[in-house]
């Protein structure tokens, strides 16, 4: 009869009254077990205790193992066993691996049904169909079975789910297994796996359930911590009560010392603390935790410095890796018993790791911005000007002691919105009108530009009406989006006051030393006619006079620059506007300046040979005239001078000098885009040693004079933006040090705007 013949149909048996009755005693113990087993809900209870409960309830049985099926590693492992003496291959039964089809307890996985091998010869031939990795361990443990041996290998099922193998053995006893026995062992099979399955299930709620208490618990330490050293002291209990643990540290990183510092730590021997206080990653017993962001759990090994621990009776370790978005921050190391490091759910702990990471990582940027804040309020309290910072939505900030004095407040105004501010302080423009809100200083910082000397009147801290300096820009994010503003005043009235009566002297000393200086200038010129009727024109006499009259000359034009400035004070500043051919007005000025610019080159290019524009022609010419002197003056005898005239339209203009575009442009660029005004733009570029940075941010302020050379009062460019700002145009440079600079102006072809819509910076 073949082994098949065998499991299948045996020899027909009748079994007698006695045994008849004995099998529904057994019936009804194997009962009575499944009620025992579906109430343990310790999955490591039931299955220590399965085996051992069918051999006390059933005779045939004597002895038997349980497979337990691992569906991630598609094996099957032996999970207990009871009446086998494996004496030395009790190690290798328990590292025993099959695959489904592979010996007894495999076929039984694969075919999902009982078998029945009734000779110890049949038991061996099927239990040793394994592959050859297998075939030594299960030869060894073979070898430690009985002679008399028969078996029943019973698949556990709960549907059509298997999840393991109940191998039930006789080893010479009476009565015998039979094939009558395997439907009701089978029935209480699938009871086992039911009861398996269910503990497993209740297993998996209750870590789910320590899991969720561990969050929470990890959770409300980091809500309440007060500091670092708090929630790590209170993180590490809770890890700690978790594990079920009395023994473990918390260890912070020291990224640039390539370090881990002792943070918290419990029950530890005092020779191991002194010697981790602060412990280098490279070839610590932690290195890989910390290097690769994954946890290591293992028995304690001496060699990797943690002899101290196994002094104290501890044997084996978890680490686990603190991590931040997948940067590390730290780890908690654990210490245990025996098992410890196998009893410990890693996912949990990696999973509150990521929560405890972060909440170092908030506290730690936390303390670092409250330090960074604290310097910066040091700073900003230091300086000697009013700072206001504003957020891109317009709304204060912050704002340092002396900007609160300045603006007469006792407490700052958190979060005040720009639109109440004009009211708030009163602040109004010199001639004492209401500041719009697109004007007010830190309204024009958060459009993006960038100011200096924009004087404004508040109601200053001594009760009277006050002139602050503001100066302003735009707090960049990133993206070189605008997140905020800055700006900086400080209090001018007196130095206002003290211009103001420099000013008014300069334009008395000008209007009464104008007649006197034109009538020696008149004399000086004829006395010059004269000599050059002479007939030696080359003579002394001829280039002294001649000397004379430039610099009577000089000294009137410099009289004229104060009147002018004067006059636009005083508001009595008038244009005489009229058609002008600009190309032919600008060779006539080069012409007229031909004797003081000397024999350099100086080139003018135009789109054409006539360009009207609408324009005061003398105050057009001043312009010109002092923009082509400077050129001359800052530049080397032979150096060129270059200077062009073409039409442009303002959103072009504004796109090719986006710097430009919130200062200098603004008056030109219309809301409109639809309909851009046509511009004349002269530009006038010299090779000369060029200006700082520092020198183009004042150079069109009153009296402002470059470093290199100190002729003049410094009025010119001053004049010069002033009477292209009443032309409803613009006038700016731009330079580099060493590299020449290059001076824009910009007039509209149709002639400055009505007053009331001019616009004009201080």
């Amino acid at each position: 009869m073949t082994m098949r013949q065998q499991q299948l149909v045996g020899d027909v048996y009748e079994p007698s009254a006695d045994e008849a009755e004995q099998r529904s005693e057994v019936l009804t113990n194997l009962l009575n077990v499944s009620t025992y087993l579906v109430s343990v809900l310790d999955p490591a209870e039931l299955l220590a205790g399965l085996v051992r409960r069918v051999v006390e309830v059933v005779p045939a049985v004597q002895a038997g193992l349980l497979w337990i099926y691992d569906r991630q590693q598609t094996t099957l492992h032996i999970e207990s066993y009871h009446g086998l003496d494996l004496g030395p291959v009790a190690g290798i039964v328990q590292r025993l691996r099959l695959r489904p089809g592979e010996g007894l307890a495999g076929e039984a996985l694969r075919r999902g049904e009982p078998l029945l091998i009734e000779t110890r010869g049949g038991y061996r031939d099927l239990a040793g169909r394994v592959s050859p990795r297998s075939q030594q361990d299960v030869q060894a443990y073979l070898d430690r079975l009985p002679r008399e041996l028969t078996a029943v290998v019973l698949p556990l099922r709960i549907g059509l789910e298997v999840i393991g193998v109940l191998e039930l053995m006789n080893v010479g006893g009476r009565p015998q297994l039979r094939r009558p026995d395997l439907q009701v062992l089978q029935t209480f099979s699938n009871l086992a796996a039911g009861a398996i399955k269910n503990a497993q299930l209740h297993a998996q709620m209750q870590a789910h359930q320590r899991r969720l208490e561990a969050f929470g618990a990890i959770g409300t330490v980091v809500s309440t911590a007060a500091d670092l050293d708090e929630l790590i002291s209170n993180v590490l209990d809770v890890v700690l009560g978790v594990v079920g643990a009395s023994v473990g540290a918390l260890l912070l990183l020291d990224p640039g010392r390539a370090t881990l510092v002792l943070g918290a730590w419990r029950n530890l021997p005092q020779q191991f603390i002194e010697r981790h206080r602060e412990t280098h990653i490279a070839g610590a017993a932690f290195e890989e935790a910390v290097r690769y962001g994954q946890p290591i759990r293992r028995p304690l090994i001496a060699e990797a410095g943690e002899e101290v621990l196994m002094a104290e009776h501890l044997a084996s370790c978890v680490y686990v890796p603190l991590l931040a978005g997948g940067t590390v921050v730290g780890a908690i190391s654990i210490y245990g018993d025996s098992s410890m490091h196998e009893r410990v759910d890693v996912q949990a702990l990696m999973m509150m790791s990521n929560l405890i990471g972060f909440a170092i990582a908030n506290v730690r940027l936390y303390q670092e911005s409250q330090i960074e804040r604290r310097k910066l309020a040091a700073v900003i309290n230091s300086i000697a000007e009013g700072v206001v910072l504003c957020d891109r939505h317009g709304r204060l900030m912050l704002a340092n002691r002396t900007a609160m004095e300045l603006l007469s407040v006792d407490s700052f105004p958190y979060q005040q919105p720009i639109s109440t501010m004009a009211d708030f302080y009163a602040i109004r423009d010199l001639d004492g009108r209401a500041l719009p809100p697109d004007r007010l200083p830190l309204a024009r910082a958060l459009a993006g530009e960038v100011f200096h000397d924009y004087r404004v009147l508040l109601h200053g801290v001594s009760g009277e009406d006050s002139v602050m300096s503001f100066s302003g820009a735009p707090v960049h994010g990133d993206m070189d989006t605008v997140e905020g503003a800055v700006v900086i005043f400080r209090d001018i009235t007196t130095s206002q006051k003290l211009e103001r009566a420099k000013d008014d002297f300069l334009a008395v000393a000008a209007h009464e030393l104008r007649s006197p200086l034109a009538a020696v200038r008149s004399y000086a010129d004829l006395l010059v006619r004269r000599e050059q009727r002479r007939e030696k024109e080359d003579s002394t006499e001829l280039r002294g006079l001649t000397i004379l009259s430039q610099q009577v000359g000089h000294m009137l034009r410099l009289v004229d620059n104060l009147l002018d400035v004067s006059r636009l004070d005083s508001g009595q500043f008038s244009l005489q506007l009229q058609p002008v051919n600009l190309v032919a007005l600008t060779q006539q000025m080069l012409e007229q300046l031909r004797p003081s610019i000397g024999d350099r080159e100086v080139t003018l290019t135009s789109d054409a040979p006539d360009l009207l524009v609408t324009c005061d022609p003398l105050r057009i010419r001043q312009v010109l005239t002092n923009l082509v002197v400077n050129a001359a003056r800052y530049s080397g005898a032979s150096a060129p001078i270059d200077m062009s005239i073409v039409v442009i339209r303002s959103d072009v203009l504004a796109a090719r000098h986006p710097a430009q575009a919130a200062t200098a442009l603004r008056p030109l660029i219309v809301d409109d885009q639809r309909h851009p005004q046509p511009l004349a733009l002269i530009v006038v570029r010299d090779q000369g040693i060029g200006m700082s940075e520092e020198t183009l941010q004042r150079l069109f302020r009153r009296y402002a004079r470059g470093k290199q050379r100190g002729e003049g009062l410094g009025l010119g460019l001053y004049l010069s933006r002033e009477l292209v700002a009443h032309h409803g145009g613009a006038i700016w440079a731009e330079s580099t040090e060493g590299r020449g600079s290059t001076f824009y102006v910009a007039l509209p072809l149709a002639g400055p705007p009505q007053p009331d819509h001019a616009v004009r910076d201080e």
